[in-house]
């Protein structure tokens, strides 16, 4: 059973990438919501861990960034950084209806930034990078030879 964190910038699809997962029928976190990680940006690691424990004897897909997230990487068996072009991150968070955060300039500015200053810090301790500049057909069907599925 392999353990995953699908982490990236806004907009670049890992809602999207965990839904379909879920249709599929694996256990899926989006990170985002309830509280799995703090209004300063950290992950609650010790909530985290104790999930991965608890089902330990499945797969889980987690999905999300935050400043402190190396500090699960030793419970997972891949980590995933998604990217996209900035166009299409702009595109994917003007149309979503699920998540405001992007929409106004400002966040949008934030969103850049962290692309160019922190995108290639978490490409740099992933296992992987996979660009969701495609369909979700291949974007899934990457996922799925890159962690043996």
């Amino acid at each position: 059973m392999v353990k995953v964190l699908l982490t990236g910038m806004s907009g670049v699809g890992k809602t999207t990438i965990l839904d379909h997962l879920n249709q599929d029928g694996h256990l899926t976190i989006d990170l985002d919501y309830n509280g799995w990680i703090f209004f300063d940006g950290t992950m609650d690691v010790q909530r985290i861990l104790d999930y991965i424990n608890h089902n330990r004897n499945k797969s889980i897909f987690l999905a999300g960034t935050a400043i402190n997230q190396k500090e699960i990487y030793p419970y997972l068996d891949f980590v995933i950084t998604l990217t996209a072009p900035l166009e299409v991150m702009k595109e994917r968070i003007q149309a979503r209806e699920n998540n405001s955060f992007g929409k106004s300039e400002e966040e949008w500015a934030k969103v850049v930034d962290d692309k160019i200053h922190f995108e290639a810090r978490i490409i740099q301790s992933s296992d992987l990078t996979i660009s969701t500049d495609k369909s979700i057909h291949d974007v899934m069907k990457e996922i799925h030879s890159s962690i043996g599925f």
